[in-house]
């Protein structure tokens, strides 16, 4: 069966649940459900790869207004099985997602990897992103 790329669907809550695993996230089921319809509430998506009716991997789209960037749409959560990386999946995905972005009114799309995903920092850099910018994350929980 081809490689589709669509919305992500209820049936796919437990491969996306799997693949956020492998970027060290473990969601309970019922949250990822959650999750999904909010960032859909908030005029995000989550869209999948999907293989023999299986979801291979994601990639999670947001839209940003910031008082000095303006609208920005950024792409998080991207993963692809370990058993199908370097079959052109990620650069698929990405590009559904820049697509989606767009028809949103995205002109600038950026996304943010850890430091230490060496291997992700080259593959957005082969698919025409910037480094742009440094920083820290703060986070606190209330």
């Amino acid at each position: 069966m081809p490689l589709i790329f669509r919305k992500a669907i209820k049936e796919d809550i437990k491969a996306l649940r799997e693949l956020l695993k492998a970027l060290g996230y473990d969601v309970d089921e019922s949250d990822l459900s959650h999750r999904i319809n909010a960032i859909r509430d908030r005029d995000g998506e989550v869209l999948v790869a999907s293989m023999n009716g299986r979801a291979v991997g994601c990639v999670n789209t947001i839209i940003d207004i910031r008082l000095a960037e303006g609208l920005t749409g950024e792409l998080v959560s991207l993963v692809v099985s370990a058993e199908h990386r370097g079959e052109g999946i990620g650069k698929g995905l990405v590009s559904q997602a820049e697509s989606w972005l767009k028809a949103k009114g995205c002109n600038t799309i950026r996304v943010r990897a850890n430091a230490v995903r060496e291997e992700a920092h080259r593959f957005y850099l082969r698919l025409g992103f910037e480094e742009i910018k440094t920083q820290k994350i703060f986070a606190k929980t209330t």
